[in-house]
C-alpha cells in the first residue's frame, strides 16, 4: 500500500511503512500499516502523544496509560496513532516493542521532548524523542489525522507577561489544522493569559461539558470561560469539520473536564500545584524551559503521595474516549473515502486456462511490440499492482514464528490499471486505451500480462527495466502488497512494495504518449510531483488534456507542483485551467483546496482575477441555497438532502479551485456525484440553470465564460448487495475517461451528454461495487446498455 500524503515506500522495518513524504529527500516519515490502512479507507483515527510516555509519568505507570489509551480508543471504533521519533525517524502508530522501549525510560535515557523547533535536529542526528502536542501536531497534520487527543494544553506559565514563556502548543494550535482533545490547560499555568493567547491565534476554543466552565487539568474549572461549548461527539466533529472546509488552517481546542469521580481530588492537588510552583520559583527551575513542566508535575506527584498521578492517567483516559468518539463523527461526517490505496480484494489467483503461462516462462514476461499497435488515443499513466492476502481461518489461534491454516488470494489492483479496465470495457474497443506502468522482469509482471492479455487489453505500455540502458537504466520489481489478516479480517501486518514508481523517468512515459493521436492522458496521485509537472507541461504544449485522479488523501496533493509552473509561466487569466479534469472524493477535494491555500497558490494574481471574473453574486447564493434542500435521491422522503454541499463547503471548495482545474468530478460516496467546471462561451451548449428537474445552476461570468454547478443522484444499491468497495470509484472514472476521449472532449456539452456519460459511469461503479474483483466483468459499453 501506498501512503496517504503524496509519500511513497522507500523501505520497510519492524512492520511498518517507511516513507519519504512530500517532504524535502531524506526526511524519514514511518507509518504503522493498520493506521495507514484506516486513513486510506477513510475510517477514524486518534493521534496520541509521546511526550506522557516519555517525560510525564514514571515506568511502568507510563507504559500501562500509553496501553491503556490506545485500547479505550479502539473501543470507541478509531484507530490509534502514537507519534515518536524513533532513531530520527519520525514515527505514526507504534508497535508494542516501541513502545515498551520508549516507555523504559531508565534503560533509554536520550529520549528528548520534541516540539516543532526540535524535530528537525531530533530526525538529522537520529535520536529518539517524545512528541510534545505541538510536534503530534505537526506530525498529525502531514500524516492527514484531524483529531489529537491528550492530557493538558501547555500555554502562557505564571509571570510569563513578563519572562516570555509561553509553550509552543499554543501557537501550533494558531497554524495547523489538527482538533486538540485534551482536560483544558495545565493548572500549573497563567490559564486567562492563555486563553488570551489562543483569542490572538485564532483558535476555536470549546469546553466538552453542561458549562462554559474552561477546565483546569485536575479541576473541572479555571474561574475562567471558553467562547463556545459543546456537549456531544457530533457537534465537535461538525466544528472540526467546518473550520477545515472554510480553509481557516487552524487547529480547534476541546476541553474536557477532568471525570466527575476525581473532581473531589483536584482542590488538594491544586494546593500541591501552588506549593511546586513556588519551588519552582526559589530553586530556579521556572526558568529552565522545558524542563519545568515535567519537573513540576513530579512534584506535584510526590507532594500528593500519588494522588496526582492517578487523576493524570483517569483524565488522559477520558480525553482518549472522546477524541474517539469526535473521530467517529467526524469520519461520518467527512464520507468514508473510496479505497484509493493498493489494497485491491477481489480475483482469486486463478488464472484461466488462455492465459496460463508455461511453467518455463514464468519468469519471462510476455512483451507486445509497440510498433504493431495502434497509437493510443486515451493514455492511463500510474500504478499496477499484484496484491496478495493471507487471512487466517477464524477458528485459528494466532501464534509467532508459525504458520496458521487460512487462504490465500491474489488479485489485480493499482489505481491506474483499474481505471485503464474500466475504461477499455465501456469502450468497446480492443486498442484506443493505454496502460502506461512500472513493472519489473519477474513472475508478477508475467502474471500481469497475461491477465491483461485475457482481458484483451494492451500491454505494450508496461515499463519493463530491461527496456532501459545507459544512464537509464534502473532496478525495478513488479509492485506487491501482502497483507496478513487475521481470522476476522483485520489487518495484522504486512509488505508493500511499490519502489517501482519512484524509478519512473518522463521521457520512458513520454515515448507512448502520441501528439498527433492522443486526445486524453489520466494521471493517477500515485505518480510522483516531478513526474507529473513533466507530464501535464507536455500535454499543455500539444493541447492533449489532462485527467488528474488524487488516489488519497497524501497524494492528491502532488498535483499542486504542475500547477504552480503553470500558473508562474502564465501569470495572467487564461480561458482554459492547466488541469482539464479532476476527481477527487469529498475528503480529497477538502485536502486539495487546504493545499492550494497553505501553498498561496490562491493568493496569486491569476487565481483571483478568475474567481473575480466568475462574478457569483448574491443571486448565485441563493440559487445555491435552493440546491442544497433537494433531496439527495430524486425519489426521497427528503431526510436526507443536499445540504452537504454548502454546510460541508463542497461547493465553495470546488469553484476556488477551478482556476486550477476546468473540471470538478467529485465522488460524493452514497449521496452521488458533483460536477463543477467553466468554459468558453462557444462551448456552453444548452446549459441553463434549472435546479428543479436537473439540479444545475449555470451562471454566466463577467468574460462571457460559462460556470456550471451540478449534481447526479446516486444509483440506489442495498448493503446487502455490496460485495467490495475496492475500485468501485476506479470504475466510474475509468467509464467518463472513455466516454471523454470518444466524444472529443464533448461530454459536458451539454446537461442531455452530461447525464447521459454520467448514468454510465454510475452503473459501472454499482457493478464493481456488486463485483468481487477490482473492477467488474459486467461493465459494458454505453451503446450496449441503451
Amino acid at each position: 500500500m501506498l501512503a496517504r500524503n503524496g509519500a511513497r515506500i522507500i523501505r520497510k522495518c519492524n512492520g511498518l511503512r517507511s516513507y519519504s513524504k512530500s517532504l524535502p529527500k531524506g526526511v524519514p516519515f514511518d507509518i504503522h500499516p493498520e493506521v495507514e490502512n484506516a486513513l486510506q479507507e477513510g475510517k477514524p483515527v486518534v493521534a496520541l502523544e509521546s511526550t506522557i510516555i516519555t517525560h510525564g509519568m514514571p515506568y511502568p505507570t507510563n507504559l500501562q496509560t500509553a496501553q491503556s489509551v490506545e485500547s479505550i480508543v479502539r473501543s470507541t471504533g478509531s484507530v490509534p496513532a502514537t507519534i515518536a521519533i524513533l532513531k530520527g525517524r519520525i514515527t505514526v502508530g507504534l508497535t508494542s516493542e516501541q513502545l515498551q522501549k520508549l516507555a523504559d525510560v531508565e534503560n533509554n535515557p536520550g529520549a528528548v521532548k520534541v516540539s516543532r523547533r526540535d524535530l528537525a535536529p531530533v530526525v538529522a542526528l537520529k535520536k529518539d524523542g517524545g512528541t510534545t502536542i505541538s510536534g503530534t501536531m505537526l506530525v498529525a497534520a502531514l500524516a492527514g489525522i484531524k483529531v489529537f487527543a491528550t492530557g493538558g494544553l501547555g500555554g502562557v506559565h505564571r509571570g510569563g507577561e513578563v519572562s516570555m514563556d509561553v509553550s509552543a502548543d499554543l501557537t501550533e494550535l494558531g497554524r495547523t489544522p489538527v482538533a486538540v482533545v485534551a482536560a483544558g490547560a495545565k493548572s500549573i499555568l497563567d490559564i486567562g493569559r492563555t486563553l488570551e493567547f489562543l483569542e490572538t491565534q485564532g483558535v476555536m476554543v470549546a469546553t466538552y461539558g453542561k458549562t462554559h466552565d474552561f477546565p483546569a487539568f485536575f479541576s473541572p474549572t479555571s474561574g475562567h470561560q471558553s467562547p463556545w461549548r459543546v456537549d456531544n461527539p457530533l457537534d465537535a466533529a461538525r466544528i472540526i469539520y467546518t473550520s477545515n472546509a472554510l480553509g481557516l488552517n487552524a487547529g480547534q481546542f476541546f476541553g474536557v473536564p477532568i471525570p466527575a469521580a476525581y473532581e473531589a481530588a483536584g482542590a488538594s492537588i491544586q494546593a500541591a500545584v501552588n506549593q511546586a510552583v513556588r519551588e519552582s520559583e526559589e530553586n530556579g527551575i521556572s526558568k529552565r524551559g522545558k524542563e519545568a513542566t515535567p519537573w513540576l508535575l513530579r512534584r506535584v506527584t510526590e507532594l500528593t503521595g500519588g494522588k496526582s498521578l492517578e487523576s493524570n492517567v483517569a483524565l488522559i483516559e477520558n480525553t482518549a474516549k472522546i477524541g474517539g468518539q469526535i473521530a467517529v463523527e467526524l469520519s461520518r461526517l467527512s464520507e468514508k473515502s473510496e479505497d484509493r490505496s493498493q489494497v485491491y480484494r477481489g480475483v482469486d489467483l486463478k488464472v484461466s486456462s488462455t492465459s496460463q503461462p508455461a511453467i518455463e516462462d514464468t519468469n519471462r514476461p510476455i512483451t507486445q511490440n509497440a510498433s504493431e499497435q495502434p497509437k493510443p488515443k486515451l493514455v492511463v499513466i500510474g500504478a499496477s499492482a499484484i496484491d496478495i492476502t493471507a487471512q487466517a481461518q477464524a477458528s485459528s489461534q494466532s501464534a509467532t514464528h508459525s504458520t496458521s491454516p487460512g487462504s490465500v488470494t491474489v488479485t489485480l489492483g493499482g489505481v491506474a490499471r483499474n481505471m485503464a479496465e474500466a475504461a477499455h470495457r465501456s469502450s468497446g474497443s480492443r486498442h484506443e486505451t493505454l496502460l502506461v506502468s512500472p513493472v519489473g522482469d519477474d513472475a508478477f509482471a508475467t502474471l500481469l500480462h497475461q491477465e491483461m492479455k485475457a482481458m484483451g487489453m494492451r500491454g505494450d505500455g508496461l515499463l519493463h527495466p530491461t527496456k532501459l540502458s545507459g544512464t537509464n537504466a534502473v532496478s525495478r520489481r513488479t509492485p506487491v502488497c501482502n497483507l496478513v489478516l487475521d481470522g476476522e479480517g483485520s489487518l495484522v501486518g504486512g509488505v508493500a512494495d511499490f519502489e517501482a514508481m519512484g524509478t519512473l523517468n518522463v521521457n520512458e512515459v513520454l515515448s507512448h504518449i502520441d501528439p498527433q493521436n492522443t486526445r486524453l492522458v489520466a494521471i493517477d496521485g500515485n505518480v510522483s510531483p516531478d513526474l507529473l509537472t513533466g507530464i501535464i507541461d507536455h500535454n499543455n504544449r500539444n493541447g492533449i488534456l489532462t485527467w488528474f485522479e488524487p488516489t488519497s488523501l497524501p497524494k492528491c496533493g502532488n498535483i499542486f507542483a504542475a500547477v504552480r509552473k503553470e500558473f508562474e509561466a502564465s501569470p495572467f487569466p487564461l480561458p482554459s485551467s492547466p488541469i482539464a479534469y479532476a476527481s477527487p472524493n469529498t475528503l480529497e477535494l477538502t485536502r486539495m483546496y487546504e493545499m492550494a491555500r497553505n501553498e498561496e497558490l490562491m493568493s496569486s494574481s491569476r487565481w483571483w482575477k478568475t474567481i473575480d471574473a466568475f462574478g457569483l453574486d448574491s443571486s448565485y447564493q441563493t440559487q445555491l441555497a435552493r440546491l442544497a434542500q433537494l433531496p439527495v435521491h430524486h425519489k426521497s422522503d427528503g431526510s436526507e438532502t443536499l445540504s452537504f454541499l454548502v454546510q460541508d463547503g463542497i461547493a465553495q471548495m470546488a469553484v476556488n479551485l477551478l482556476p486550477f482545474f476546468q473540471h470538478l468530478v467529485v465522488k460524493c460516496g452514497h449521496r452521488g456525484v458533483f460536477l463543477a467546471f467553466h468554459a468558453q462561451s462557444a462551448d456552453s451548449g444548452s446549459w441553463q440553470t434549472d435546479i428543479a428537474q436537473r439540479r444545475q445552476i449555470a451562471v454566466t461570468t463577467r468574460t462571457g465564460q460559462l460556470l456550471v454547478i451540478k449534481h447526479f443522484p446516486p444509483i440506489t444499491i442495498s448493503a446487502t448487495e455490496i460485495v467490495s468497495t475496492t475500485g468501485a470509484g476506479d470504475s466510474l472514472v475509468g467509464t467518463l475517461l472513455s466516454n471523454i476521449h470518444m466524444s472529443n472532449g464533448q461530454t459536458f456539452k451539454s446537461p442531455e451528454m452530461a447525464e447521459r456519460a454520467m448514468k454510465h459511469a454510475q452503473i459501472a461503479a454499482v457493478a464493481s461495487l456488486r463485483s468481487s474483483k477490482s473492477v467488474s466483468t459486467e461493465i459494458l459499453p454505453m451503446m450496449s446498455l441503451e
